[in-house]
């Protein structure tokens, strides 16, 4: 059976075009297809993205070129990207390495 690794909860404030993504579990090779297309997609319709990674158990790198991507494909249409990812040693290693940890909270 598979885990749902995202959670995209669009805003309920009238006039607000942000959307919160949740993402959970496993975050590698094998599941990012599970979630790259709910990102995009996210990218494409709202203003404000927030990425909230709270319970990740393991993230490699393809996640992180993901995340990269996704932060210029939105300075590219001047969207404001926020992430909220708390990260253990091992990815906050993965994350410096790529200049992302500057725009985590």
């Amino acid at each position: 059976m598979s885990t749902k690794r995202i959670q995209v909860k669009p805003s309920r404030k009238k006039g607000e075009n942000k959307v919160e993504i949740n993402l959970i579990d496993e975050l590698t090779i094998y599941s990012i297809e599970d979630v790259k297309d709910d990102i995009i997609e996210a990218v494409n319709k709202y203003e404000i993205i927030e990425i909230i990674g709270k319970s990740i158990k393991n993230m490699d790198l393809t996640f992180v070129q993901l995340i990269r991507s996704v932060q210029k494909t939105a300075e590219k249409a001047k969207k404001t990207l926020i992430l909220n990812i708390e990260l253990n040693e091992e990815q906050n290693v993965l994350f410096n390495n790529t200049d992302i940890t500057k725009i985590i909270k």
